[in-house]
């Protein structure tokens, strides 16, 4: 049930500001908030394991708007914790500690343990619900989950792999398209105890997008759905900003496409990094056919932007030599083509701020198909981490690794069967890595060395190789320590 709460009909048109700032991280507490009072202390602090962290996923995305059918989608939730080993001889983590994915106020888990980095999958997730992953005690460092569903249906087929993170307060999330049959649905859920009030903005090609959606309330621990049509209207190239007030919200975005009576794929998107003048997307995939990216920028200004595709070479050079111009407070389409398919990242540059992601179809003429979007990352901050659907018979992932602005050494970590395998490698200023690591259920990537920003997200295939079922997922900060002030009395 889509439990929203309108606030009129309100002008929908916010000015683009710069970036406030995108929380992917998990909501954590620290495991001693400890203060010792005196009338003159001396203040000092210090980095201890978080005690609890949690992280939301938006449950069955295809389903909860009133007046409009739900499409059943076997939705899974995959939920871990970093090994001892990724987070560091620095961090020691003592004490027991639980991992719970709560859905639809149900709460499913695999027990109380105390041992790091064990699985668990959830199955059946209600519909109309999203699902909450948290841990505590000594569970709580390094925590990742992932919602992740294949369909093949006359009607519906896809990969939708997407990673569950904390909540923000200014997002953009750029996907969709105005193609006939295909539709698009944004999913607000509010993780917190309190009502949040939302506004959207939505950009398109020829500027602001006008809408009579207003404002809508997520109710405190519930999800609203609402299809994006209804923002954006037919708009072939949008872009939609979430503003929330009063608190946070995740926000993510389902796009699915039937090509008449044939299904040609579907994809759930998360947000782009914040507005920036330099972004860059990691695990862009890309397809005999090439694919595009789409550029929005946010404010009046008009930007030149100009991108560049980066292998395990170095630069490849774009056809056409990747310059555009995008008037201010639009959106376009910059075309990838004669490039070899595979695996890629792609960095764009800009004279203005702008948010940016990749799109790319894998399809045969007008066969069934699949398409994925890759959107732009932040750069790491500390520990990156994916956790997956347990499944002997899931996709395979890769994981692709980009380093800009300086070199950087890198260590992946996944679980290869009952074991975990690392890999430590050294990747020059632009350049990038993809490694396959099968069909794991867990990945972690850390900087161990170098100048060099790190992204990295993890692109999923299965199937038949002329249409393969694709996603593309980032990878997330997963906090591990918190920084804990103390004071001393001083004699």
């Amino acid at each position: 049930m889509n439990r929203a709460k309108w606030i009129g009909p309100g002008r929908l048109g916010l000015t683009a500001l710069a970036a406030a700032g995108l929380v992917t991280a998990a909501v954590v507490a620290p495991a001693d908030g400890r203060v010792v009072s005196d009338a003159t202390p001396v203040s000092a602090t210090t980095r201890q394991p978080i005690a609890s962290a949690s992280l939301s996923c938006p449950g069955p995305e295809l389903s909860g708007i009133d007046g409009v059918d739900d499409l059943e989608v076997p939705a899974r939730v995959g939920a871990a914790t970093a090994p001892e080993s990724v987070l560091g001889r620095e961090v020691q983590v003592t004490g027991s500690g639980k991992l719970a994915v709560t859905s639809g106020g149900e709460t499913k888990t695999s027990g109380e343990t105390t041992t790091r980095g064990e699985s668990t999958t959830v199955d059946e997730l209600p519909n109309g619900d999203a699902s909450d992953v948290v841990a505590t005690g000594s569970l709580a460092p390094g925590l990742a989950a992932a919602q992740e569903w294949a369909v093949a249906r006359a009607e519906l087929r896809g990969l939708a792999t997407v990673p569950c993170a904390g909540p923000g307060a200014d997002m953009w999330l750029v996907a969709g398209g105005g193609a006939a049959g295909r539709q698009e649905r944004l999913i607000l859920t509010n993780p917190g105890a309190n009502e949040v009030s939302v506004d959207l903005q939505a950009l398109g090609r020829k500027g602001l997008l006008a809408s009579p959606t207003g404002s809508v309330v997520v109710p405190a621990h519930g999800r609203v759905s609402m299809l994006v049509d209804a923002i954006t209207g037919a708009e072939e190239s949008p872009a939609v900003r979430v503003l929330a007030t009063g608190g946070s919200v995740r926000a993510v975005m389902s796009d699915i496409w039937l090509d008449g009576s044939v299904a040609a794929g579907a994809e759930t998107s998360v947000p782009t990094a914040a507005p920036s003048k330099h972004q860059v997307i990691p695990a862009a995939l890309i397809s005999a056919a090439g694919g595009s990216i789409r550029i929005a920028v946010p404010d009046r200004q008009q930007a030149v932007v100009s991108a560049r595709v980066i292998g395990p070479d170095g630069v490849v050079p774009l056809s056409g030599g990747g310059v555009t111009r995008v008037p201010g407070r639009s959106t376009s389409e910059l075309p990838i083509t004669g490039l070899k398919a595979g695996t890629y990242a792609v960095e764009v540059t800009s004279d203005v701020p702008v948010v940016a992601a990749l799109w790319s179809s894998w399809r045969v003429g007008t066969g069934v198909g699949d398409f994925a979007w890759a959107p732009s990352t932040p750069a790491a901050t500390g520990l990156l981490g994916g956790a997956y659907p347990s499944d002997e018979d899931g996709p395979e992932r890769s994981v692709d690794v980009v380093v800009t602005g300086g070199p950087a050494k890198v260590a992946l970590t996944w679980r290869a069967g009952a074991d975990w395998k690392t890999e430590v490698f050294d990747l020059s200023q632009d350049t990038a890595r993809a490694v396959d690591v099968g069909r794991t259920d867990a990945i972690w990537v850390r900087k161990v060395s170098g100048a060099g920003e790190v992204r990295s997200s993890v692109a999923s295939t299965s199937g038949q190789n002329t249409a393969p079922f694709v996603s593309v997922s980032p990878l997330v900060d997963t906090p591990v320590t918190s920084e804990v002030s103390r004071a001393f009395p001083v004699s």
